[in-house]
């Protein structure tokens, strides 16, 4: 007779990671589906490897590159997904997907803010989208415990929009973000220029972790786990209690039901092998990432489920949502040319600087609704991007290289995407996967409201800087494809009204009450804020309830 396990959780990322880390503590024998393999952060992955020990610089060699999405290197390719095995159809979008434990915490730009009491009611304020079922208040002792969990570095600020975390010591600033800080805070009120966020621990004795070394290469996979990853700190915590088990080259394809409409099994396919298995939970958990949860629930339609598991709303894969990137700007400050300071190369990321929103929060704008926030930094990386523009070659192009290394700064924004119905992903009935899984067919692209938003970011930015007197060397006023800034969230969206949403306020199904979603798929609205915060606090309140529920019979 097959086992039965208490929970069965697809994925293991933010979300899959948390909930099968919680579920664990709280007594569960949890079976975790991962469709990639298991790596040792610590011995796996070549993090202080120079650039120019590859022969390409680090850049996945020309001809692998159609194999990778944007953000994979030679250090850190082996866990994404292959592109061409895991094809996606229609309009333009860019999906980054991770394929090892850990998911896509392994090399997350550790961005961590929490959303503001505003952002769950944004639709009362101001009447586009829906409001959150549930409010900060409930969010906030979540939010809390995960951020004395995994170690959030950065300076009480007191904003209304941009709650404050409990906060290890912030990430000094360099020298350029200090005095860009100093040019934009005297020059545009109510415009603050605040430290950082970073899920990166920055002192001793934090949980028995060692605290950021400042190598600057967190998008390597952090080999010490000072930067909070899923395999670096949460499962670690699972594994000690004997209550977990991993089962990694699970390719999901579908979840079952039974007669009593009940969720049964996940079926999925062996990555290597590609023979197809089942494995039974009493509970199941999605938290494979918004659009792969998604994709599984609507590969499980059956007879009973004709339109998708549990979709008897019809909302599933509907209203995706969110960040635009429309644009950035990078510029010198003239008054350090020739400072041969280096600091900057060793920026842990989600340090540097955060100009959070300014628009549409006490007043409103006739052309957009919703706001955008600025993510930047200053100083250089390892290898300098200016330096591709100095002539020159030898002694006297490294002295001039070194001249500009410390005077950089650079900004970058990050709007909001309301959700609309029309934006969604469906089913492609005639393209499948390297394993037989029918494929995701994107329905996306960017609004009027995104569109405008765009266009006021991209004046800000530049007002910004010539104000500075800082000289601009590079700007991009160019929207990005919908989807590269790694933040999908939505078409699972959770709500009271089960006419109109597809989970319940802790992410249960409306229509199979042992089924939940614990990842970004559940969002109302996005925010111009980084998601993964939210998913983890999100995360770990659906495993509380699922424990509750559990304990009391309820969920059988």
């Amino acid at each position: 007779m097959a086992k039965v396990y208490d929970v069965v959780v697809v994925g293991s990322g933010a979300a899959g990671g948390m909930a099968a880390t919680e579920l664990c503590l709280k007594g569960l024998k949890v079976l975790m589906l991962e469709r990639g393999p298991k790596f040792n952060i610590a011995t796996d992955f070549e993090h202080h490897r120079k650039p120019y020990n590859f022969p390409f610089r680090g850049r996945v060699r020309p001809s692998e590159r159609a194999m990778y999405n944007y953000t994979a290197d030679e250090w850190n390719k082996k866990h994404f997904v292959n592109e061409l095995e895991n094809p996606y159809t229609g309009k333009k979008f860019v999906w980054v997907r991770a394929q090892a434990v850990g998911g896509k915490t392994l090399h997350w730009g550790l961005v961590s803010l929490r959303f503001s009491p505003q952002d769950f009611k944004a639709a009362s304020h101001d009447g586009a989208g829906s409001d959150w079922p549930i409010s900060y208040e409930d969010v906030e002792p979540y939010y809390s415990k995960v951020e004395d969990w995994i170690g959030v570095c950065g300076h009480t600020d007191h904003l209304e929009n941009n709650p404050d975390s409990h906060f290890l010591p912030p990430i000094p600033l360099t020298c350029a973000e200090n005095i860009f800080r100093g040019q934009i805070e005297s020059k545009f009120a109510g415009r603050p220029v605040i430290q950082g966020r970073s899920a990166t621990v920055t002192k001793p004795g934090f949980h028995g972790r060692v605290p950021c070394h400042w190598c600057g290469h967190c998008g390597r996979v952090c080999n010490v786990a000072a930067s909070f990853s899923s395999a670096g700190v949460l499962l670690p915590i699972a594994e000690k209690t004997g209550n977990l088990t991993t089962r990694t080259n699970a390719v999901v394809w579908r979840v079952t039901t039974d007669s009593e409409n009940r969720a049964k099994s996940v079926v999925f396919i062996d990555r290597i092998t590609r023979q197809v298995e089942e494995v039974y939970g009493k509970v199941i958990v999605l938290g494979a990432g918004t659009l792969d949860s998604t994709r599984i629930l609507l590969n499980s339609r059956n007879d009973d489920h004709p339109d998708g598991l549990g979709n008897s709303s019809g909302v599933l894969g509907k209203y995706f949502c969110e960040q635009i990137m429309a644009g950035s700007i990078s510029g010198i400050i003239p008054r350090l040319k020739g400072n041969t300071n280096r600091g900057g190369d060793a920026h842990p990321e989600g340090g540097g600087i955060y100009i959070p929103r300014f628009r549409n929060l006490k007043e409103k704008s006739k052309d957009f609704v919703r706001g955008y926030g600025y993510e930047g930094g200053g100083g250089s990386s390892e290898f300098p991007g200016f330096a591709n523009k100095i002539p020159g070659f030898g002694a006297e192009f490294k002295e001039e290289v070194k001249k500009y290394y410390a005077t950089v700064i650079s900004i970058g924004s990050f709007g909001e995407v309301v959700p609309r119905a029309e934006n969604h992903v469906e089913i492609d009935p005639a393209v499948r996967d390297a394993w037989g899984i029918p494929v995701l067919k994107f329905e996306v692209e960017w609004g009027p409201n995104e569109l405008a938003m765009g266009r006021d970011a991209n004046d800000a930015q530049r007002e910004m800087f010539e104000k500075a007197g800082i000289e601009i060397i590079g700007e991009r006023t160019t929207p990005l494809p919908p989807g590269w800034s790694i933040h999908s969230a939505g078409t699972a969206r959770m709500g009271d009204d089960p006419k109109t949403s597809y989970l319940t306020k802790f992410n249960q199904s409306h229509d199979i009450k042992n089924l939940f979603v614990a990842d970004a798929s559940c969002f109302v609205n996005s925010t111009e804020k980084n998601p993964t915060l939210t998913i983890l606090a999100l995360s770990l309140r659906t495993a509380d309830y699922i424990a509750e529920k559990m304990r009391t019979g309820d969920l059988s």
